[in-house]
């Protein structure tokens, strides 16, 4: 584990533990949404045209928020994760330590500035 103690992670692991629940409430009140939403097609009511399209706009918005969130769901409880397996704090690529102030930003992150910024302009690049 990278020069990191009890002290500095306790605060990490709650914050990073609150967010998991926190996205755990808000996919579940988008699947409770879901399940009670009225169709789509509108077999059981006569629906404006207008009023259809605005409800697909709205069911595709809280899809694609409901699949970021999934995304950081699982880069939250990764986190977690290292720190359970010790190689939290650990940059993933050149494999030094990520500083605490980087963390406490951040707490899910899984590299260094530098090489954060690397796999950022390579991703602009493509």
């Amino acid at each position: 584990m990278p020069a990191l103690d009890t002290a500095q992670l306790q605060p990490l692991r709650s914050a990073l533990a609150q967010r998991e629940t926190e996205l755990l409430q808000d996919l579940q009140g988008a699947q409770r949404e879901q399940l009670g939403a009225q169709p789509l097609d509108g077999s059981h009511e006569v629906i404006d045209p207008t009023e259809l399209a605005y409800r697909h706009e709205q069911q595709e918005i809280n899809d694609d928020e409901a699949t970021r969130e999934h995304g950081e769901l699982r880069i939250v409880r990764a986190a977690l994760a290292r720190m359970d397996d010790g190689s939290y704090g650990e940059c993933i690529d050149c494999g030094v330590d990520i500083p605490l102030a980087r963390l406490q930003a951040q707490p899910a992150a899984l590299r260094c500035v530098p090489c954060q910024e690397k796999v950022e302009q390579a991703a602009q690049r493509v």
